[in-house]
């Protein structure tokens, strides 16, 4: 009540017009009756995964001595600016890093990924791990059973509007080799159901070729037609 009469008596003649909060009652009378804080807005945002997710919060500006009463609490004000707009702000979070294992009758391993980029255009993915290798050579594996290392990246590009590139690189090191695949894919849509598509593909065996090594080459350009 002390702030509403000092601002009666400070403030004349400039807060006795309407405030944005309470534009049915002048400043002083919107103050004194505690409908307007005297504080500034506050707004505070929480950053989860490179986006922004606002925080709601109350003020209680009355508590009640009497027993069996309620107390009062509001938002506080939020004043719109004519020229800015007020939105919500959401996005769902994701994690950018996993832990994946298990296996099969090929092979059993524990693997850490982590996506490095992560935006609308790019996307880089590394993948490290370690396991046992039970079937040589099955999926792109070494050449003798035992325990193996593990490596993965996978980098996609989007190039404007109608192309994309993609590269994949996997990497399986055990006791007596060393076993590399590459794949390289761009596509680019040429129109709305057609797209044209190239591959590349890259293998190499470091115990291949009576051990001086072995790389083997492949690609294809194929056109796709979606119905």
């Amino acid at each position: 009540m002390i702030a509403g009469w000092w601002l009666a008596i400070a403030g004349l003649p400039v807060h006795t017009s309407p405030l944005p909060a309470a534009p049915e009652r002048p400043a002083v009378v919107a103050v004194a009756a505690r409908q307007v804080p005297l504080r500034l807005p506050c707004y505070r945002l929480a950053c989860t995964d490179a986006e922004w997710t606002p925080i709601a919060s109350y003020q209680r500006i009355w508590s009640p001595r009497a027993p069996g009463v309620r107390p009062r609490a509001v938002a506080p004000a939020v004043v719109k600016r004519p020229d800015r707009r007020l939105a919500p702000l959401h996005s769902p979070y994701a994690p950018r890093e996993h832990i994946r294992s298990g296996g099969n009758h090929v092979k059993w391993d524990t693997s850490y990924g982590l996506e490095a980029i992560r935006s609308p255009d790019t996307l880089l993915q590394l993948e490290f791990g370690t396991g046992l290798r039970i079937e040589p050579y099955t999926d792109y594996g070494t050449a003798l059973p035992g325990p193996v290392a593990r490596g993965r990246l996978l980098l996609s590009q989007e190039l404007g509007r109608h192309a994309s590139f993609t590269q994949q690189v996997q990497v399986e090191a055990g006791r007596e080799n060393t076993f590399l695949r590459q794949t390289l894919a761009f596509d680019y849509e040429m129109f709305p159901q057609w797209t044209l598509r190239s591959d590349f593909e890259l293998r190499h065996d470091t115990l291949g070729n009576g051990g001086r090594g072995r790389t083997d080459t492949e690609s294809s350009v194929k056109v796709r037609y979606t119905f």
